[in-house]
């Protein structure tokens, strides 16, 4: 065998991706409609812009077009030729929302095979427009950036936002991948006002601190979706007057390059329902379990939020608990900021700390949310349990194995065929006599979901309403007498069997007894939902 290899090293040459392969890859970068036209959005703060106009317009056909426009500072055709360049020109301003110069197309394409950008500024004033047509470079295969005619309602939109004035227009044609294929124009316009009422809050939500004319951490700016003015929404709800702010830190941090920079951090409760200055406020505030979690902001531009970065779970018991994590462009590759600023890597010592930052105000989220739960376990169940009481007191005295007598404000004498003694018991005086035999109370010693008692003279049980199962197993039925009936039955034989058979050494293991089995029953529930609240 024979084996030749090459003497002479070649020469470097040029290697030229497939224009095609690459634009129709670069569709999937991810994108949702929401996250993609917030991209844009970007692009027109970052171009000094006070007002930017979403429209998005449906014909009979079904054919979709999308307007965004802007009164920035605009582009001349190098500017313009920049911007649609794949990879531009990396911005002078460190700050800028736009950040690896490929949003404006990735965004784009990944819902439409041809955009439009048009631009003028203030000091050329000469309207220009370039586009990016996918299926053109396919056919050419070749990056061939086109010149087209610029249409009149084209420079209408942009008018209508930027006046006489410097600004941009970006135009989506052929979109196909924004709904899937409906039947009737009613059907999709339906399906898109939907898709047009998330993406208004979700704007409204990114660009809280800009859209908000009181919030001096950024520059004003006014964004309209088909005319409607946005307003903003603070998922920290810092206008409500029961909204509690746990903890506020500004925290230094060495970067890499041997720069220092600073990250704001802060912890919120939210109000509970009910507690809100009014019900629109309530309505407003979103307080399920979606909203929470830790609320990221860059250049106070809301890229990521509704989780906890795996630091803990989504529960319900922290739907009241929001937390702020702003940051500026200095912290950019400590956090690898991905290309739709939509998500960030917190990793080390800065994890740490935020796991650390995330212990008191958990435990005080989790406080507010157990008050509130058990106040509506309570309120739900204050009547649930007089079926049972009524049934337990007419047949208790043929039951009954033992003779209770007070003999003092938590103990009294048991007679059984054990003998008799003394023994630690609840005893209530003055109970309402539909509800002496089984006693829902706030709190049992131990955390036990029973003890026996002494109501009145009568034999009873009380009953933990905070306990775990009361909540997860009898909350959910409070209404429904057959089942509280039957698990009221269990406890107050558990209680009355207690007191049967019990004997001076033996009250020590009883007790033991009950904690054990409660500390298993709290185990064996903690995984089933916890009781919805009603509205």
């Amino acid at each position: 065998m024979i084996i030749t290899h090459q003497n002479k090293t070649a020469e470097d040459f040029e290697l030229l991706p497939d224009p095609e392969r690459i634009v129709n890859g670069l569709r999937d970068t991810g994108y949702n409609f929401n996250t993609a036209i917030a991209d844009i959005v970007d692009n027109s703060i970052a171009a000094n812009a006070t007002k930017i106009s979403i429209d998005v317009n449906m014909d009979p056909n079904m054919n979709i077009r999308v307007y965004i426009a802007d009164n920035g500072c605009g582009m001349d055709l190098e500017g313009l030729k920049n911007a649609m360049k794949y990879g531009s020109k990396e911005r002078s301003e460190k700050n800028s929302l736009g950040k690896f110069g490929l949003g404006l197309k990735t965004a784009s394409t990944a819902f439409c095979k041809r955009f439009s950008l048009l631009s003028r500024t203030s000091e050329e004033m000469i309207l220009r427009k370039v586009q990016w047509d996918l299926d053109y470079i396919a056919a050419k295969g070749s990056w061939m950036l086109q010149f087209p005619t610029i249409e009149e309602d084209e420079e209408e939109m942009l008018n209508i936002v930027a006046g006489n004035g410097s600004g941009t227009l970006l135009v989506w044609d052929n979109l196909d991948r924004l709904l899937k294929d409906y039947k009737t124009l009613k059907n999709a316009q339906r399906a898109l006002a939907k898709i047009l009422n998330e993406l208004k809050f979700h704007l409204s939500m990114v660009f809280q601190r800009y859209l908000d004319v009181n919030d001096r951490r950024a520059k004003n700016v006014e964004i309209l979706v088909n005319t409607a003015q946005l307003n903003s929404w603070d998922p920290f709800c810092t206008k409500e007057e029961m909204t509690e702010t746990l903890q506020v830190e500004d925290v230094p941090v060495d970067m890499p390059d041997g720069s220092q920079a600073t990250f704001h951090i802060a912890a919120y409760i939210i109000p509970k329902k009910g507690e809100y200055s009014s019900i629109e406020a309530e309505k407003q505030a979103r307080g399920s379990n979606d909203f929470q979690g830790i609320y990221v902001y860059r250049e106070n531009r809301l890229i990521h939020n509704g989780d906890w970065f795996g630091f803990m779970k989504k529960e319900p018991h922290f739907s009241l608990l929001r937390v702020d994590f702003s940051f500026d462009y200095k912290m950019d590759e400590l956090l690898s900021v991905d290309i739709k600023k939509s998500r960030i890597l917190l990793i080390g010592e800065l994890a740490q700390y935020i796991i650390n930052f995330l212990g008191a105000p958990r435990r005080e989220a989790e406080k507010r949310y157990r008050d509130k739960e058990n106040k509506t376990v309570h309120e739900k169940g204050e009547n649930a349990h007089i079926p049972s009481n009524q049934n337990i007191d007419s047949k208790a005295p043929d039951l009954e194995g033992s003779k209770i007598t007070p003999k003092g404000e938590d103990s009294a004498e048991i007679s059984n065929n054990n003998g008799t003694f003394t023994k630690t018991i609840s005893i209530k005086n003055n109970v309402d006599p539909k509800q002496n035999r089984v006693i829902p109370v706030p709190s049992i010693e131990g955390n036990a979901l029973w003890e026996p008692a002494l109501a009145d003279g009568k034999h009873a049980v009380n009953i933990n309403e905070t306990h775990p199962f009361y909540k997860k197993i009898y909350g959910p039925y409070l209404a429904q007498h057959l089942v509280v009936e039957g698990l009221d039955d269990l406890l107050w034989a558990l209680a009355e069997a207690e007191n049967t058979t019990c004997s001076p050494s033996s009250i020590e293991n009883y007790e033991d007894m009950r904690f054990t089995v409660s500390r298993i029953l709290k185990r064996l529930v903690a995984d089933l939902p916890d009781p919805e609240e009603e509205d």
